[in-house]
């Protein structure tokens, strides 16, 4: 892991911008803080600038989480008319999570930008409708990714013939690419709490737009969420809320 930071090592004659920027379209009037979770988190990774793109409804709320986010709103519901905002942020990212906390959507709609986008981070309720956009990474815990078996057989299946990466979420973080599988070996039960699979999201997009590969970037955020979580629950043990992740991200990052 440490050759993996070392390639996201700063240049002290960076800009601003230069280092990351992190596009998050998701969230909705129930689930607000999803968004803004994969958002810190992607910040904490080092990116400079992180985006949010959200319901109408949803947008004060994720704003009042942080005021380090910058958050937009693609209307009530990511439909048709969403597009031209949506194509307009995510050329400005360097990478894209799609689907944190995203309840009101057109799924064709959804596909319609996954056309015309760049490689995305797919997370939670967008994986099934864009299971057939390859070159991805898809962020599925054990009941999304039913759907990735349904159609392909197995994870390890879908990255083979799809060049796409997964990174399953469960008791162990696994890695699925073309060649091979990683296990991570970082995390505790203390993380089944809801909102570590938002953080993680978030790392993934963060470390990817510091010029990570998806599986470095996948086998990285792996790791620093797992540890981060271990960190975290040596202090509060089941009391352990995803928020807490976020503040022991850096502290792993230097270790």
């Amino acid at each position: 892991m440490e050759q993996l930071l070392q390639k996201i090592h700063r240049d002290s004659g960076s800009h601003k911008g230069q280092n990351g920027k992190v596009l998050v379209i998701g969230g909705s009037e129930k689930y607000t803080g999803a968004p803004a979770l994969a958002a810190q988190a992607a910040l904490r990774s080092g990116a400079d600038l992180v985006k949010v793109l959200t319901s109408e409804d949803a947008k004060p709320v994720v704003q009042g989480f942080s005021e380090n986010l910058i958050v937009e709103s693609y209307g009530e519901t990511f439909d048709e008319g969403s597009l031209r905002k949506a194509w307009e942020l995510e050329e400005w990212a360097d990478t894209t999570v799609v689907g944190a906390g995203l309840v009101d959507f057109d799924p064709v709609t959804l596909k319609e930008f996954a056309e015309e986008a760049g490689r995305l981070v797919v997370d939670a309720a967008a994986i099934e409708p864009l299971l057939e956009f390859t070159d991805n990474i898809f962020t599925p815990h054990s009941g999304e990714a039913e759907a990735i078996r349904q159609e392909y057989g197995s994870e390890k299946d879908f990255a083979a013939e799809t060049g796409s990466t997964v990174l399953l979420k469960g008791e162990v973080d696994k890695v699925f690419s073309e060649e091979t599988v990683f296990e991570n070996d970082t995390g505790c039960a203390g993380m089944t709490v809801g909102g570590t699979g938002d953080v993680l999201a978030g790392l993934v997009a963060g470390f990817r737009s510091q010029d990570l590969a998806d599986v470095e970037a996948s086998r990285l955020a792996a790791y620093v969420n797992g540890r981060a979580g271990e960190k975290v629950f040596e202090e509060h043990g089941n009391g352990l809320v995803a928020t807490d992740l976020l503040d022991f991200i850096p502290a792993v990052l230097k270790e």
